[in-house]
């Protein structure tokens, strides 16, 4: 039997909107020696709450953070017939359907109170989420792969490995031909302002988590939404998540967040589609906190647990939570098959390392939608690179 016992609290457990439902577990030491818990570890949600339907089915829950010191290191103490309090927000999707639910703490590793043997788990704690409202309908993207390769980018002619430069430039020449074909003899106009909300439901499974980060191991989903705009008359994609903040936070954190974001995503791809812009369309991301009819919801905290909860003097991995609001997954341990090593690595893209630039792949959401409004297929490269 675990040294803790955890107890759920849950003040407001009636028509919850899910984006700000909070509930506090408290753990107490019930046994005559001290006990320990890892609060680093035990405040990412993912990895402790038990959330499910009315049918008992998992509703799955937003990727914890990357492992960092703090969730590594030991455990604090609780000494006998002592306790402490955890209070959890920002784990259920802004737009989980309406409906009875229950949740419960379950903690199956040592720095989580538990083992796999013998979990720590609470009471089930059941609340009703109520309908939600100003939710933007989004496109679903038909086709997209829900692993970390993305959607396949297909070029307009299949390119022979062996004929290398030639058969580029062969491509190219026809891509040419045929814009010069719309432009003067159908007279395609260049002239379009086209924007799509989408919606697409992600998922990814983390597995190899090493010793020490063996919670970190398991199925996680959210949801990517964003506006899209592709602007050709100036050969721009752009991506506006739209957010509400839930908690006290400062004009220059909030601005210290929008700068580092918009630093992190903006103008290092573009997206080749077709000829109204050769030399390709740049790709902003844009973060616009908004009071009614957003995309996500962020809590406000001390530290940046998950893609809906921040802290509020956190510069570095709220651009990696961006990227789950865009579509990219996680890229550390092993994920959906394909093994990264390390979360954190020095080189690592920012789905792996927060503090580094993403990736052309992290943009695979955006070039589907944004090939899906334009009618043409598109392709994602460097920005100082040819189309």
């Amino acid at each position: 039997m675990p040294q803790l016992e955890a107890a759920i609290r849950v003040e407001k457990p009636e028509e919850v909107v899910p984006g700000e439902f909070t509930l506090t577990v408290v753990f107490t030491n019930r046994s005559s020696t001290p006990a320990s818990l890892n609060t680093h570890q035990a405040e990412h949600p993912a990895l402790v709450l038990d959330v499910r339907d009315a049918s008992d089915r998992p509703v799955l829950l937003p990727p914890p953070s990357a492992p960092d010191a703090a969730d590594l290191a030991p455990g604090e103490p609780i000494v006998p017939g002592g306790s402490l309090s955890l209070t959890y927000v920002g784990f259920l999707d802004r737009g989980l359907p309406p409906g009875e639910y229950r949740v419960r703490y379950f903690g199956e590793f040592p720095a989580l109170g538990g083992s796999r043997d013998d979990p720590l788990r609470s009471d089930w704690q059941t609340f009703t989420v109520r309908a939600q409202r100003d939710l933007p309908p989004g496109l679903a993207i038909p086709g997209l792969k829900p692993g970390p390769e993305g959607p396949e980018e297909k070029p307009l002619l299949p390119l022979p490995r062996l004929l290398g430069p030639v058969w580029l430039y062969v491509v190219r020449l026809r891509c040419w031909v045929w814009c010069l074909l719309l432009r003067w003899v159908f007279l395609r106009r260049c002239d379009r302002v086209l924007q799509q909300e989408i919606d697409q439901a992600r998922s990814e499974t983390i597995s190899d988590a090493p010793p020490g980060s063996e919670a970190w191991n398991g199925t996680y989903g959210w949801h990517a939404r964003f506006l899209l705009i592709a602007d050709e008359p100036n050969c721009r994609v752009t991506a506006r998540v739209r957010v509400r903040l839930v908690g006290t936070i400062t004009p220059a954190q909030r601005t210290a967040w929008e700068a580092a974001i918009e630093a992190a995503w903006n103008h290092r791809f573009k997206l080749c589609c077709d000829c109204c812009c050769p030399s390709g369309m740049d790709i902003v991301c844009d973060i616009e906190f908004v009071n009614s009819g957003e995309h996500q919801v962020v809590n406000v905290g001390t530290s940046t647990t998950n893609m809906s909860h921040w802290g509020a003097a956190d510069t570095i991995d709220v651009s990696h939570e961006f990227g789950h609001m865009l579509g990219a997954l996680d890229e550390y341990f092993t994920v959906n098959g394909v093994n990264y090593g390390s979360g954190r690595q020095p080189g690592g893209a920012i789905m792996n390392n927060p503090a580094n630039p993403p990736a052309a792949r992290h943009y695979d959401l955006v070039r589907a939608g944004a090939a899906a409004l334009l009618g043409h297929s598109c392709s994602t490269a460097d920005v100082g690179a040819s189309c």
